[in-house]
């Protein structure tokens, strides 16, 4: 299988590529993602995993390799977006928001597939319904600390799942990588997975 590049210093998708055998070599773009939260919708997070790639390809003086893989998860809430915290006041005020209700998880994925060729994006959505939160489990959640660098202030797949009352669609797009859509993504552009 051919090595990709994760545009992305998220250890949670380094992670999810790792359970699925996929080699990676990780590339941590500096972007500054809340400058695109400004008026967001939910393709705005496709175009932040764009931004990553684009960041990338610029680091290649000559021409860039292929498989670049960029990704961006945003969490609508109400109607408005957000990304991570930027603190435990912002967590706090994230998990309240989310107490009871039911929220989205838009991941946006973006694959340079081909040297020089077009950026491939796409985007999934999955619908997560929160139970509800006194205030003894908030602040238990804050202190866990696990609010930090987690899109919507918290993480499924760690102690934030004892607050999950269901999901409606990916569960790895709630981790931070949607699996199933990746995998759609390196098949349409003849990803090698090693089969012979």
């Amino acid at each position: 299988m051919d090595t990709i590049i994760l545009a992305s210093g998220s250890p949670r998708r380094r992670e999810l590529l790792q359970k699925v055998k996929i080699p990676i070599k990780i590339l941590p773009p500096q972007v500054n993602e809340e400058a695109f939260l400004k008026d967001a919708t939910a393709e705005t997070a496709m175009e932040i995993a764009k931004h990553k790639v684009e960041t990338i390809i610029k680091l290649f003086k000559q021409e860039s390799p292929r498989w670049i893989l960029g990704a961006d998860t945003l969490v609508e809430i109400n109607g408005s977006f957000v990304g991570k915290p930027s603190g435990i006041e912002e967590a706090e005020s994230f998990l309240r928001r989310l107490s009871g209700k039911k929220h989205k998880v838009h991941t946006g994925i973006a694959l340079l597939a081909e040297k020089q060729q077009p950026i491939a994006a796409r985007l999934c959505t999955t619908e997560v319904k929160f139970r509800t939160m006194n205030d003894d489990d908030i602040r238990f959640y804050l202190d866990s600390g696990e609010w930090t660098g987690a899109a919507g202030g918290y993480r499924i797949q760690e102690q934030g799942s004892f607050f999950v009352e269901w999901i409606r669609g990916s569960y790895s797009n709630v981790v931070g990588l949607p699996l199933e859509l990746l995998y759609e993504m390196l098949k349409e552009h003849q990803y090698n997975f090693g089969r012979g």
